[in-house]
């Protein structure tokens, strides 16, 4: 009686995907009780059809097949289905193929759906409520707990994947799938009321999956260590049904459980690690795979509609969907109804079909603790030479991972889709040794917190078992405790209840949700589809695509051993000649009816990222070894010669104390959003002659990044801890804006939609720092930017140590002064079009600052010196009666102290674009030069004598031959180098000292070299040249606009603080104090610079802040038409203040007006286009008046005397010193600079440098026309002095013309006579000169 039920079924199975099978020898074993086949051959293309995978199998074998069904215990024991060694070989499928396979695939679909009709079993056909042989009630409900207690068992389960020279395998040893009670023990169970549940369990045993490469002819040379080595885990699956009778559960939760999870990723493994992630990705969007012939012609609308979660395409969500009916064995059931209408276009007759309610799927995978370790591969030769070689693998890089959760929920009758993830900890930490500096060996004896350089979140003791909440292994889940779990579908509820905190208070360190939902925008929610067309079933949908993503505490500590892992990490990743997956092509649909563009403007779909970092730290130590110079070049894409080390370096000894950077910020967001189908969507919109702004702004990708809380200092690591920051920069937050238009080539001829714009707000942002910490950044910067060819390790002065890092209640010789400055409400814009780029923006406050911190156990108090101020009002500080009138305050709303406007053409094939336009407006700007910043710019640390400096050591080297891959001067001692190499490091304060005697020193070379530096001897006329070229490019055409307020300079020969009773830094405020208050206020002098205004010819004024893009009522079409420009300066003058309220004037207040033409040729000979140019430059000077007395004299000798000295020792220090990796050349070698050049070969009578001779000089009468070369040919003038620049690119005349009408200079002397230090004028002299 059950035979002639049971075996059908079990026939209709193994006949389904098994070659060459005979069905009566089949069903004469079955009915023995126990059935084996040997060598089965599995079908292929029924295995393809079935999992719908964008695979293709290459080939698919059984070993043996087992089947005991115990049919006197049908009841009471399961049926045992055993697999041993089942090997299976995959590849991705190609694009014919897929085509073929598309275009064939209604007809395979038909075929395979009456093959199911035909061999479905009796008992299954209970839909039709005529059928007479129907089985009885008992049989059914036997065969249904035969059905539920099937035990699978998979022995040597082989999967290999193909592509290029990958060859990835995956092999598990054995795999077990049996029916568990309520406590998860092996039981014999049936669905029962009230619970109605069913759970099953599968244990994997022993699962390793390797990666290797392999060669053109499909060999693997060298097996490389697996990914993951015996690995167990298990699985739990929990099927909750409505009722009885129900063929489908409602609810499906499947959860993996790994205890550890040990991955190996080796050098050569990595390209191809990231190459199957790439796969993965492309394969979940879409990009590539399985396309369905009908999919390419729908539009992107109705592809919005299908019901495929995030996607149009046949992705994996869609194939995992397929999946649900089998893993309940009513596969039947499950493709018919609406999966049966999406792939074929047809709607079954509900008359004889039954849609059943399609269930909610939760998939889980949780890892206690993980790890990734990468290695790095070298081959080794045996003894023998016919020996093979063999790849010896060693660990550089670990990172660990504690709690790590991931779940998958979906719901496919109403779209919903979520993904979270989270880690609970994580970290990264170095291993043994890294490109022969072996920093972490175990015979280091170094403390494990040394080698962590990257920490988030919590440990698992103290955070508990959080990850866990909710699944199935959570003895306090609803399921381990009888009740039904709830779920949240709605996408608003779904918000509420998993916020940002709640996802950060479950995990600590990472925290993501990912959620897709479509929802019906006529909200009637799910409808009866039978009878209807499949264009009429598609309903109008609203698809949201949110990714939220959190990072917890971060610490990231980036030392010399970490940044060369990461960067080897990131060279091998680049090691590779992958060629990038292709996506698929979309064919257009035509142009969008009126009523998709009302959908349009009704809803966008768009996919929504938004990520949020809290509390991030990042350290960045002075490098202890540095050898980027082999790795750098290799990142930014240069091709250099490896460099062969031969000498290998010793145990690396760490340098404590190590000085640090350190970066802090409080919180980071940044929200990402773009639209769901961008390539339809821009289609669309770009055809339309007048888009909405709705329209348009979803064609945009928007970015938005508020940076809360950053801050950065220096600190110090020593004896394993960090010491307080130091802030170099203290807290600030800023704000940034933009959007990019998509597809940007369909917008090419919209000049008025903007293809990019940026918005950028800096309210407050303020650096402050002494000298030694300056210098202790710059030893930093350079421990990175210059490398040690042998990793030589560095040590450091200890005073500059000991400036910096002060220990408390410890005396300290003369407290240094700190250089504060600060910038205010900076806001910028940028916006590019097709036609123009343009930029605005406005600086509200620059303020600098000098600040002496007070010592009170001497009574000094702190001091403030100020030293720049804007915007300051300095419309009357060019005469000295502002000293005597009353000032007022500064404003708040005071104008913004910079505003400018720029607007640039870009180069198109119209040559009539209107020229560049800018407009810029400079409030005044007061400058205080006072000797406290010399004081701070001379500050150098004491030389300890115990470590001896680098230059030490360049005495003793022997000459060194040059190389190609070395910075050094042949035969020239090192000593003499003018480069920055060891002179560089001779000066700082980073001392350099080998570790073993026989070790030489090694040379200290850029990381990143400068190649067009090595050609700047012999290129520097083409360079002259070209810059002439773009010189006249910028201006030929350019619209100009230029106002600055005066500029008052003080310059006392005393250092000028701030009293207190004075606004903070209000210059012209501190010496109005000085003059009245004090009796011993220092000699200033005072260099009031003059108001300067140019404007182009024919331009109107404009406010110097335009909305972009503006438009110029007089645009400059034709090169030339800018000039000539006018020039007009006033208010300059000089003056001195003196103590006892004196105040004498060198300089009157004087101005001029400028007029500035140029005008251009292009030459005939040059077949480049070069030109010739002539500039022409009238001015016309108002009166000087100069008057001088014998305190001025002094004061102007007294403040010669301390710049030149301060000046000298900047040059003796270095500090001013050029840096360059380019040695001095020898005699002869290259030629010299270019004015030397074109002076030696210009005419003898033009070596001297006579103004008559260079400018000409005829007066104002004898002026000829700019066009006229007349007295140019006749004349000497500059053009042959500048033959040699101009060459092929032709000559450059200037002429000038000079107005001066009255030239008054007044000496004054002491007045012997007279009680007060009066003066009388001893000389005075008036003349009109032009000139």
């Amino acid at each position: 009686m059950l035979e002639s039920y049971v075996t059908p079924l079990l026939m209709s199975y193994v006949n389904k995907y098994i070659k060459n099978l005979k069905p009566s020898d089949l069903q004469l074993s079955l009915w023995g009780g126990d059935v084996v086949l040997s060598k089965l051959d599995l079908k292929l293309d029924v295995l393809e059809q079935e999992l719908k995978l964008p695979f293709t199998f290459m080939s698919g074998h059984i070993h043996e097949l087992r089947i005991h069904v115990p049919w006197t215990k049908l009841g009471s024991e399961p049926v045992v289905i055993t697999i041993n060694t089942m090997e299976c070989i995959l590849k991705l499928r190609d694009g014919a193929q897929d085509d073929h396979e598309s275009g064939s695939s209604s007809t395979s679909r038909s075929v395979s759906d009456s093959s199911k009709a035909v061999a479905k079993p009796r008992r299954l056909q209970q839909a039709a409520p005529s059928d007479p042989d129907l089985p009885p009630g008992y049989v059914q409900s036997l065969i249904r707990r035969v059905v539920n207690n099937v035990n699978i068992v998979v022995n040597n389960l082989i999967l290999k994947y193909v592509e290029d020279d990958i060859v990835l395998s995956v092999n598990i040893t054995s795999a077990e799938c049996y029916t568990v009670d309520d406590l998860w023990e092996r039981a014999f169970m049936d669905i029962t009321a009230p619970e109605l549940v069913l759970r099953k369990l599968i244990n994997f045993a022993d699962c390793t999956v390797c990666l290797d490469k392999r060669n053109a002819s499909g060999k693997i040379e060298f097996y490389q260590d697996p990914l993951l080595y015996k690995c167990s885990f298990r699985t739990r699956l929990h099927f909750t049904y409505d009722n009885i009778n129900s063929k489908i559960p409602s609810v499906i939760k499947i959860h993996t459980m790994v205890e550890s999870l040990k991955l190996s990723i080796t050098d050569q493994q990595l390209p191809m690690f990231i190459r199957i992630l790439e796969l993965i990705i492309a394969l979940y969007y879409g990009e590539i795979g399985a396309h369905k012939e009908d999919e390419g012609e729908e539009d992107f609308l109705l592809k919005a509609t299908s019901g495929n979660p995030d996607e149009p395409n046949q992705g994996w969500v869609s194939w995992a969907w397929s999946f649900v009916p089998a893993i309940v064995s009513t596969e039947e059931e499950g493709e018919d109804g609406l999966y049966q209408q999406q792939e074929t276009g047809s709607i079954p007759n509900s008359s004889q079909h039954h849609t059943p309610k399609d269930p909610i799927v939760s998939i889980g995978f949780y890892c206690t603790k993980a790890s990734v370790t990468f290695k790095l591969t070298e081959t080794q030769s045996e003894s023998s030479y016919y020996s093979p070689q063999k790849v010896k693998s060693k660990e550089v890089l670990c990172l660990e991972q504690e709690g790590i959760t991931i779940e998958v929920s979906a719901h496919d009758g109403e779209p919903f889709f979520d993904c979270q993830i989270g880690f609970v900890g994580c970290r990264a930490l170095c291993l043994k040794s890294i490109m022969g500096v072996r920093d972490f060996e175990e015979n280091m004896n170094r403390r494990e917190e040394d080698a962590v350089f990257f920490s988030c979140g919590d440990s698992l003791s103290s955070k508990g078992m959080t990850y866990l909440t909710n699944s199935l292994f959570d003895y306090r889940s609803p399921e381990n405790n009888g009740v039904r779990a709830e779920f949240i579908l709605d996408a608003a509820n779904h918000k509420e209840t998993y916020t940002e905190i709640a996802g950060m208070h479950r995990f600590g360190a990472f925290y993501m949700d990912y959620l897709y939902t479509m929802e019906d925008s006529s909200g009637k929610g799910s409808q009866d589809f039978s009878g209807m067309s499949i264009e009429e079933v598609v309903p109008a949908v609203q698809e949201t695509s949110i990714k939220r993503l959190v990072v917890g505490p971060l610490d990231i500590r980036l030392h010399s051993s970490a940044i060369h892992r990461i960067l080897k990490m990131v060279t091998c990743a680049m090691d590779h000649e992958y060629e990038p997956y292709c996506k698929a092509q979309r064919e257009n649909s035509g142009p969008a009816t009126p009523e998709e563009i009302s959908h349009l403007e009704e809803f966008i779909p768009t996919r929504l990222t938004c990520l949020t970092l809290l509390q991030v730290s990042v350290t960045v130590s002075m490098a202890e070894f540095n050898l980027l110079h082999t790795l750098m070049p290799v990142i930014m894409g240069h091709k250099v010669v490896p460099i062969v080390n031969s000498i290998h370096t010793t145990p690396h000894q760490p340098v404590r104390p190590l000085p640090s950077v350190q970066f802090q910020v409080e919180r980071v967001n940044f929200e990402h959003s773009v639209p769901m189908y961008a390539p339809e969507l821009v289609t669309t919109v770009s055809s339309l002659s007048q888009p909405s702004d709705n329209l348009l702004h979803h064609c945009y990708a928007h970015l938005y990044l508020k940076v809360f809380g950053f801050q950065a200092g220096l600190t110090c690591q020593d004896k394993g801890s960090f010491l307080p920051l130091i802030p170099i920069i203290p807290s600030f937050s800023t704000a940034l804006y933009g959007k990019l238009i998509q597809m940007p080539a369909l917008w090419s001829k919209r000049s008025s939609v903007p293809t990019t714009e940026f918005i950028f707000e800096l309210p407050h942002f303020t650096i402050q720092a002494t000298r030694a910490q300056t210098l202790l950044l710059q030893t930093i910067c350079q421990s990175w930017t210059h490398s040690m060819v042998n990793g030589a390790p560095v040590t450091l002065n200890e005073s500059l140590l000991t400036e910096v890092y002060k220990a408390p209640g410890v005396k300290y010789p003369g407290p240094s002064p700190t250089l504060e400055g600060s910038v205010q409400n900076l806001e910028l814009k940028f916006c590019s079009r097709a036609t123009v780029k343009c930029a605005s923006g406005t600086v509200g406050a620059v303020k600098v600052c000098a600040r002496t911190p007070g010592v009170c156990s001497c009574g000094v108090k702190e001091k403030l010196v100020p030293l720049i101020q804007g915007p300051s009002d300095t419309k009357e500080l060019h005469m000295s009666r502002w000293l005597n009138e009353i000032r007022k305050p500064e404003s708040l709303l005071a104008p913004d102290l910079l505003a400018f406007s720029i607007q640039v053409p870009q180069q198109g094939d119209d040559c009539r674009n209107s020229g560049a336009v800018l407009l810029v407006s400079v409030q005044g700007i007061a400058i205080n030069v006072d000797p406290i910043f010399c004081t701070w710019l001379l500050y150098q640390p004491h030389r300890d004598t115990q470590h001896r400096p680098v230059g030490a050591y360049v005495d003793m080297l022997q000459p060194v031959c040059r190389r190609e891959d070395e910075v050094s001067v042949g035969s020239t001692p090192l000593v003499k180098q003018s480069s920055n190499q060891a002179s560089d490091y001779a000066s700082s304060p980073v001392k350099t000292k080998t570790v073993t005697e026989s070790r030489p020193l090694s040379i200290p070379m850029r990381v990143m070299p400068d190649t067009t530096a090595a050609e700047s001897w012999t290129t520097s006329e083409e360079r002259m040249k070209e810059l002439i070229a773009h010189a006249w490019d910028a201006v030929k055409r350019l619209t100009l606009q230029l106002e600055l307020q005066p500029c008052c300079v003080f310059l006392p020969n005393d250092s000028l603080p701030s009293p207190s009773t004075i606004i903070c830094g209000d210059i012209p405020g501190t010496v109005r104090s000085w003059y009245h208050n004090q009796t011993s206020m220092p000699g200033t002098l005072v260099v009031c610079l003059p108001q300067i205004t140019i404007l182009s010819a024919g331009h109107k004024y404009m406010e110097p802040l335009q909305e972009l893009p503006f438009v110029v009522s007089k645009p400059i079409l034709e090169e030339g038409d800018a000039f000539p420009w006018t020039i007009s300066l006033s208010q300059f003058s000089i003056y001195t203040l003196l103590g006892q309220q004196q105040s004498l004037s060198l300089l009157e207040p004087m101005g001029c007006t400028s007029t500035l033409a140029v005008t251009s040729h292009k030459l005939q000979s040059s077949a480049e286009g070069r030109h010739s140019f002539v500039v022409c430059l009238h001015v016309d000077l108002q009166p000087i008046h100069v008057k001088c007395s014998n305190p001025q004299v002094q004061l102007l000798y007294e403040l010669f005397l301390s710049w030149s000295s301060t000046w000298a020792r900047l040059q003796r220090h270095g500090i001013l010193r050029q840096t360059s990796n380019i040695p001095d050349p020898p005699a002869g070698a290259a030629p010299s600079s270019p004015v030397r050049s074109s002076a030696g070969t210009a005419l003898p009578d033009t070596s001297t440098c006579s103004p008559s001779a260079d400018f000409g000089s005829p007066t104002e009468g004898d002026s000829v026309t700019a066009g006229d070369d007349g007295p140019f040919a006749d004349t000497v003038t500059l053009e042959q002095k500048t033959s040699s620049i101009g060459g092929t690119s032709g000559k450059v005349s200037l002429w000038m013309q000079w107005m001066l009408p009255k030239v008054t200079v007044k000496l004054f002397a002491p007045d012997p006579t007279a009680k007060k230090t009066d003066v009388s004028p001893l000389i005075q002299e008036a003349s009109s000169i032009p000139n």
